[in-house]
């Protein structure tokens, strides 16, 4: 007996599958037909939710954001057993270890035929986390712990240069001119912040 959904169910079940896939065969390799088959419907159903591979690309990339980075973040800022430099601290620290673990994902969005979907993605993350963490700048202003006369411009820079090593890290394994570039961007981030040298760390995991 065939199994009617509800609409927004099905999509995220074609989602979550177009996801899954992409990690673990990579984007290139993944057809619609893995996908539909995947979720066990026919491949005319993947095209009622979606135009193409790429449409479904932007909207796990979309997931992907909302849902764990978004969230991850969230909970963070929401802790409050931790100041404002802690909370910063663990935000870099989180989202670093996230997106090593892409690299199927970034390697897709770096490929020429696919710049559109990554301009699209790094909009998403500005909108999404600029004001967040702005809002995290200022707390710790108000705390003493940052001295930072603009914080939105400030935080727009400094998610810039994160992002450019979430990149680095997932495209090239962690090489050693990682390390260097880890180094020069805790230096940058410690002189913008108004931080004393060694208060602030970037590394893939928070130690105990």
């Amino acid at each position: 007996m065939r199994v009617t959904k509800d609409p927004e169910v099905r999509r995220k079940e074609l989602i979550d599958a177009a996801e899954e896939l992409f990690r673990e065969k990579g984007c290139e390799e993944t057809s619609v037909s893995d996908i539909v088959k995947k979720v066990g419907v026919a491949q005319g159903t993947f095209y009622y939710y979606f135009e193409s591979k790429d449409d479904i690309l932007d909207a796990v990339l979309d997931h992907y954001l909302r849902d764990h980075l978004e969230r991850t973040v969230r909970d963070i800022i929401a802790d409050g057993s931790k100041d404002a430099l802690q909370k910063l601290q663990s935000i870099i620290s989180a989202t670093l270890s996230f997106q090593t673990g892409e690299k199927n994902l970034i390697e897709f969005l770096h490929s020429d035929r696919n710049m559109v979907s990554h301009q699209k993605y790094m909009v998403k993350v500005q909108e999404t986390f600029v004001p967040l963490i702005t809002e995290l700048v200022e707390e710790g202003v108000k705390e003493g712990l940052f001295v930072v006369p603009y914080p939105r411009e400030t935080v727009e820079y400094l998610l810039a240069m994160f992002t450019y090593l979430h990149d680095y890290a997932a495209l090239y394994h962690l090489t050693d001119g990682y390390a260097n570039k880890i180094k020069a961007a805790e230096y940058i981030a410690v002189k913008v912040l108004g931080l004393k040298e060694g208060s602030l760390r970037l590394s893939l995991q928070e130690e105990a």
